[in-house]
Protein backbone atom coordinates (compact mmCIF):
# COMPACT_ATOMS: atom_id res chain seq x y z
CA UNK A 1 0.00 0.00 0.00
CA UNK A 2 1.47 3.10 -1.03
CA UNK A 3 1.42 6.38 0.77
CA UNK A 4 0.03 8.54 -1.79
CA UNK A 5 -3.56 5.61 -2.20
CA UNK A 6 -3.61 6.20 1.68
CA UNK A 7 -4.03 9.98 1.18
CA UNK A 8 -6.46 9.97 -1.50
CA UNK A 9 -8.97 7.10 0.71
CA UNK A 10 -12.63 7.77 -0.18
CA UNK A 11 -15.41 8.27 1.79
CA UNK A 12 -16.41 4.61 0.77
CA UNK A 13 -12.90 2.89 2.19
CA UNK A 14 -13.18 5.33 5.55
CA UNK A 15 -17.05 3.71 6.18
CA UNK A 16 -15.88 -0.27 5.69
CA UNK A 17 -13.13 0.35 7.40
CA UNK A 18 -15.01 2.08 10.35
CA UNK A 19 -17.48 -0.67 10.18
CA UNK A 20 -14.83 -2.87 10.94
CA UNK A 21 -13.29 -1.24 13.61
CA UNK A 22 -16.66 -0.43 15.62
CA UNK A 23 -18.24 -4.12 15.15
CA UNK A 24 -17.32 -5.57 18.30
CA UNK A 25 -18.22 -2.59 20.44
CA UNK A 26 -19.36 0.95 19.48
CA UNK A 27 -16.99 3.63 19.94
CA UNK A 28 -17.32 7.54 20.47
CA UNK A 29 -16.09 10.02 17.34
CA UNK A 30 -12.85 11.24 19.10
CA UNK A 31 -11.89 7.37 19.25
CA UNK A 32 -12.58 6.90 15.92
CA UNK A 33 -11.09 9.84 14.04
CA UNK A 34 -7.90 9.01 16.26
CA UNK A 35 -7.72 5.54 15.00
CA UNK A 36 -8.59 6.59 11.49
CA UNK A 37 -5.55 8.38 11.52
CA UNK A 38 -3.20 5.66 13.02
CA UNK A 39 -4.37 3.55 9.81
CA UNK A 40 -3.53 6.16 7.58
CA UNK A 41 -1.79 9.71 6.60
CA UNK A 42 -5.57 11.00 5.74
CA UNK A 43 -6.41 14.22 8.03
CA UNK A 44 -10.29 13.86 7.98
CA UNK A 45 -10.92 16.01 10.80
CA UNK A 46 -13.54 14.56 13.51
CA UNK A 47 -16.82 16.62 11.61
CA UNK A 48 -16.27 14.96 8.21
CA UNK A 49 -15.99 11.61 10.45
CA UNK A 50 -19.40 12.22 11.57
CA UNK A 51 -20.68 13.56 8.66
CA UNK A 52 -19.39 10.45 7.00
CA UNK A 53 -21.21 7.45 9.72
CA UNK A 54 -24.55 9.41 9.53
CA UNK A 55 -25.16 9.02 5.86
CA UNK A 56 -24.64 5.45 6.35
CA UNK A 57 -27.44 2.89 6.57
CA UNK A 58 -25.00 0.29 8.39
CA UNK A 59 -23.81 2.84 11.51
CA UNK A 60 -25.96 3.52 13.78
CA UNK A 61 -25.36 7.05 16.16
CA UNK A 62 -26.64 5.73 19.72
CA UNK A 63 -25.83 8.38 22.19
CA UNK A 64 -23.54 11.01 23.19
CA UNK A 65 -21.26 11.00 25.23
CA UNK A 66 -20.61 13.53 27.55
CA UNK A 67 -18.12 14.50 29.70
CA UNK A 68 -17.08 17.63 32.07
CA UNK A 69 -14.42 19.39 31.25
CA UNK A 70 -14.64 19.40 27.42
CA UNK A 71 -15.73 22.68 26.14
CA UNK A 72 -16.28 24.51 22.50
CA UNK A 73 -16.22 21.54 20.50
CA UNK A 74 -17.23 21.96 16.79
CA UNK A 75 -18.40 18.39 16.51
CA UNK A 76 -20.56 16.26 18.67
CA UNK A 77 -19.14 13.40 20.47
CA UNK A 78 -21.62 10.73 19.45
CA UNK A 79 -21.44 6.87 20.14
CA UNK A 80 -21.79 4.77 17.32
CA UNK A 81 -22.15 1.03 16.73
CA UNK A 82 -23.25 -0.72 13.58
CA UNK A 83 -26.68 -1.71 12.76
CA UNK A 84 -25.94 -5.89 13.32
CA UNK A 85 -24.38 -4.95 16.82
CA UNK A 86 -28.32 -3.11 18.21
CA UNK A 87 -30.08 -5.49 16.56
CA UNK A 88 -28.38 -7.95 18.70
CA UNK A 89 -28.09 -6.00 21.76
CA UNK A 90 -31.32 -4.09 21.51
CA UNK A 91 -33.43 -5.21 24.48
CA UNK A 92 -36.65 -7.00 23.49
CA UNK A 93 -40.36 -5.49 25.03
CA UNK A 94 -41.41 -7.44 28.52
CA UNK A 95 -44.27 -9.90 28.11
CA UNK A 96 -47.03 -9.49 31.07
CA UNK A 97 -45.83 -12.57 32.58
CA UNK A 98 -42.23 -10.61 33.26
CA UNK A 99 -43.62 -7.83 34.80
CA UNK A 100 -45.85 -9.95 37.48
Amino acid sequence: MTKEWRVIMGNDQIRNMIRKFISDRPRNTAEISAWIESQSSSQTPRSDIASILEMDGKIVRIGTVRRSGIAGREYPLSEWATDDWVAYHERGEPNKEELK
